[in-house]
Formats: C-alpha cells, structure tokens, sequence
C-alpha cells in the first residue's frame, strides 16, 4: 500500500504540472515557476493524520542571502476553496474523481497567471489581497503586514522601476506602523524604516544577489517568465 500511495503521489504531482505546462515538478509537491525576482507555483500540502492533500498557491523571493533562505518562508501562501466555502481536503485515493473540479476552482481563484508574463501590477494586487486575509487582516499595522510591504519594495527594486519604489516607500513612510507589534519582533520602526531606505540606496545589490540565487543548479530546469513594470 505505501508503495501504491507514493506512486499515487507522483501521479498527482504529474497532473497538476500538466495543468500548468509552464510549471517544473521541483519535488513531489512542489511545481514552480520563475517570474522576474519571484517563484511561484503550487505546493500540494499533505494533510495531518491522514493521506489527504489541499493545493496552496505560493509565491517566495529570490533576494535572500541564499536558496534556502528564499524558500524558507513564503510572500503568500493561499489556500482554494470549494463552493461551499471550505477548503479543499483531497484523498490522494481519490484524487482522479475530484480534478477536474478542483482544477476548475484553483484556476478561478488564482491571484497571479501561472502562464506567461506577469504585470508588477497584478503581483501587488495579489500581495495587497493577501493582506486583507485573516489572521493578517487582525492587524492591518503589524510588523507582518510591515513584512509584505518591505516585498513589494524590493520587488519593484528588481524590476528597475523608480516611479514604484517611490510610490510604495512613499506609503510605507506614511503609515501609522504599530511600534508595539514590532517591539515583540524585536524590531524598531524607525531602524527599520532606515534600512529599507539603505536597500533602495543600493538596488544592485538586491539586483545581483537574485541573479546569484537563479543560477542554483536546483533551479535550473525551472521555467522563466518576465515580471513586466
């Protein structure tokens, strides 16, 4: 039997890559793409005590110190959810009488195209959505919402456009950030502040530092796609 689910497995990993062709299997449940300084994709997640599963669209930067580093925790992790308004539970047995629906609904609610190009537009607005989703919605001035904020600075810094950067430094700085939530992160407001504007000093090395993480050998059969500004 254990046998019989890890080729189950495979084969559900199979299915969903060749629903999205331009996604790369980068290990069983993972199948990812790149778009400019991200990757994105689908990770089909096991579920606890049980060989069920539930797809989650993700989406992790490319400028961290290292691969690892980049994968260690994730810009959005969204979760699909059926008509009925509840999250998908999948058994892997029964994984072929469920696709089509499945797919049908995590094609609906995709934040971003896993096909083709992607607007910096479109990629805020599925980080700004994803602000709005509980527990983060709690919080709106959170250190973990200040987190999202700080991405989508240093993604417009990947892609070169200077009208952006002003414009989500410019709401950043003027947002009433709550210092208490940061205080319990051990971060200070205004020293951070300070050093997001030392990244938009020096761009190129956020810039040269995704460069170095996309050319991991791990990466390498991935497909590429542009982040357009």
């Amino acid at each position: 039997m254990a046998e019989n689910i890890r080729d189950i497995k495979k084969q559900v990993a199979e299915d969903w890559q060749n629903a999205f062709p331009q996604l790369t299997v980068h290990a069983q449940n993972k199948c990812y793409k790149i778009v400019g300084p991200i990757i994105t994709g689908l990770e089909l997640v096991k579920l606890p005590k049980s060989e069920d599963y539930r797809p989650h669209f993700v989406c992790y930067p490319l400028w961290k110190q290292n691969l690892k580093a980049c994968l260690d925790t994730p810009i959005i992790l969204k979760e699909f959810y059926n008509k009925k308004g509840l999250q998908f539970s999948i058994p892997y047995v029964k994984h072929t009488a469920f696709f089509s629906d499945v797919l049908s609904a995590v094609k609906k609610q995709m934040p971003i195209p896993l096909e083709g190009d992607v607007s910096l537009k479109s990629l805020f607005s599925a980080i700004d959505e994803h602000s709005k989703t509980p527990p983060l919605s709690a919080a709106p001035n959170s250190y973990l919402q200040a987190v999202l904020q700080e991405s989508k600075l240093e993604i417009a810094l990947c892609t070169g456009n200077d009208d952006q950067v002003q414009s989500v430094l410019s709401q950043i700085q003027k947002r009433n950030w709550d210092e208490a939530h940061f205080a319990m992160w051990k971060v200070d407001v205004s020293q951070w502040l300070k050093r997001l504007q030392e990244k938009v000093n020096s761009r190129e090395k956020l810039v040269s530092q995704v460069k170095f993480n996309k050319q991991e050998k791990k990466l390498e059969k991935l497909h590429q796609s542009e982040l357009k500004a």
